[in-house]
């Protein structure tokens, strides 16, 4: 045989020794093992510019600093429409946070505006408090009952003979929109400005479609009507009678599973669809942004069971979904790339994401995200490794690496990582890995992570034996960005 049709079957052969491994972009644990449980716990992917060392680097969730408390929590709803005021539900209490410009700034004044209660379910659909801020006032709805402040007055309840009780309001064009208790398909305005003041006529109903209407939210200057049969969309027509038609081509026939998991970001609205798909708009029409994956694990769960929020950091817009009750999961979608990641606020990587409230995303300054554990409203910090003092788990699960048909060996893997500064450094990582689709794991290796002068490491162990199939897991705790994976596989004779 010639040298040159050697070389070509060389090149043609299976590739040995060093090699990169692909590492994971997306939370993707699918229900048939065998085929992907690629996951990212506390890590997420982003892009690198073309001309960068690697194209795809793995960075840790931020940190959370917290700001300042209000109450003892948890923190259900929260407002930041009114410039130099957050609005936030905290328990069975409604708080209003006043903020001083200064140099150096003020702390923050926290005003304990009085009880508003707790909601429950209303003929066995869940409903959750929202908050609606104007020019002169701000409303809070904790199904059936509102309550209405000025911005440096005390709380009323609404009443009258008109108001018979609401599930969620919101705030358009000088009206505050509300929403009937289920299960009604109609929904209703307060006279101009005066969320006091009602027109026992200033009211319609959403029912394009069969539906029960338990949300109302405003998103470009339109009142946009979540329901359980559907979506509506009306506008501001200025008519006399009642000002609201329905836009012409505004209805959306996929129901919602839930209303606490409807949130406003990237010029979009945001749902869990009843059909256990995430969705998010696309004009006046639904565009899925769900993957089998996330589907399957919210079907697993119960999407009424499903709460969400969104905020947006360093360019990056995210859609925070947790669902369940007691095996709770957060699942968060990345707007900028596209991808889902998970997150948990524990050290074991089991509990839930603490956070699930914030201002909606271009609805007002973000000022702070609301705990479910207590009263507290944190900031998310780049390079805090840290939840309010909890050193919370960091884990990557690589695709599968296959064999074919004979047996491979791994003499080595190699991580190659840049860690944070001293403070909030690992100073060890875990490998430890599956070679029967990710049911059981080896025990894991210690790797000697204690960060070199310029931040960045390359950290390695050495006969890892033979296997077919094999997921690798790479755990930290402390900020840890990971560039790349190599193993030194070689090919078996069986």
């Amino acid at each position: 045989m010639s040298d040159a049709l050697a070389s070509l079957r060389q090149a043609l052969g299976p590739k040995t020794g060093i090699q990169r491994v692909s590492i994971p972009l997306q939370s993707y644990p699918h229900f048939s093992r065998p085929l992907t449980t690629e996951r990212l716990l506390n890590m997420f992917a982003e892009q690198a510019p073309k001309d960068a060392r690697a194209q795809i680097v793995l960075s840790p969730v931020p940190g959370l600093v917290e700001l300042y408390e209000a109450g003892s929590g948890p923190i259900l709803a929260m407002n930041a429409d009114h410039p130099g005021h957050l609005y936030v539900v905290s328990g069975d209490h409604f708080y209003r946070i006043t903020f001083v410009i200064g140099s150096p700034p003020a702390p923050p004044t926290i005003e304990d505006l009085g009880y508003v209660g707790l909601s429950s379910t209303i003929y066995g659909s869940p409903t959750i408090p929202t908050i609606a801020v104007g020019e002169n006032a701000a409303v809070v709805c904790v199904p059936p009952n509102a309550f209405t402040c000025t911005h440096d007055g005390t709380l009323n309840q609404i009443g009258g003979d008109v108001f018979e009780g609401a599930s969620s309001v919101d705030f358009v064009d000088g009206y505050f929109v509300f929403t009937d208790p289920p299960p009604s398909a109609r929904w209703f305005i307060s006279r101009l400005a005066d969320p006091l003041d009602f027109d026992a006529l200033d009211f319609a109903h959403s029912d394009t479609v069969s539906n029960l209407t338990n949300r109302a939210v405003t998103h470009r200057g339109e009142v946009w009507l979540m329901g359980n049969g559907g979506i509506e969309v009306w506008y501001d027509a200025g008519e006399a009678d009642f000002p609201f038609r329905r836009r012409p081509g505004g209805v959306i026939s996929v129901p919602i599973a839930t209303p606490a998991a409807v949130a406003i970001a990237d010029g979009s609205v945001w749902w869990v669809g009843a059909d256990n798909v995430v969705y998010r708009s696309a004009g006046y029409q639904a565009k899925r942004i769900s993957t089998h994956a996330v589907e399957r694990s919210i079907e697993d769960r119960n999407p009424e069971t499903a709460v969400a929020f969104t905020y947006a950091q360093n360019g990056h817009t995210y859609y925070v979904v947790t669902v369940g009750t007691t095996d709770q999961r957060t699942m968060v979608y990345d707007a900028a790339t596209e991808l889902w990641h998970e997150r948990s606020s524990s050290a074991d990587g089991l509990a839930p994401y603490r956070l699930r409230s914030a201002p909606d995303v271009g609805r007002g300054l973000v000022l702070g995200l609301g705990d479910n554990w207590s009263g507290k409203i944190f900031a998310p910090r780049i390079g805090l490794s840290t939840e309010d003092g909890i050193e919370v788990m960091r884990q990557v699960q690589l695709p599968p690496i296959w064999a074919g048909t004979k047996r491979d060996f791994c003499s080595r893997v190699e991580i190659e990582m840049e860690t944070g500064d001293a403070a909030h450094a690992p100073s060890t990582l875990r490998l430890d890995w599956s070679d029967d689709g990710s049911e059981l794991f080896s025990l894991p290796r210690e790797l000697n992570a204690i960060r070199t002068y310029d931040h960045r490491t390359r950290v390695f162990t050495t006969r890892l034996g033979s296997f077919r199939e094999r997921v690798f897991r790479i755990t930290a705790f402390g900020i840890t960005h990971i560039y790349a994976v190599d193993a030194d596989i070689q090919p078996g004779a069986w």
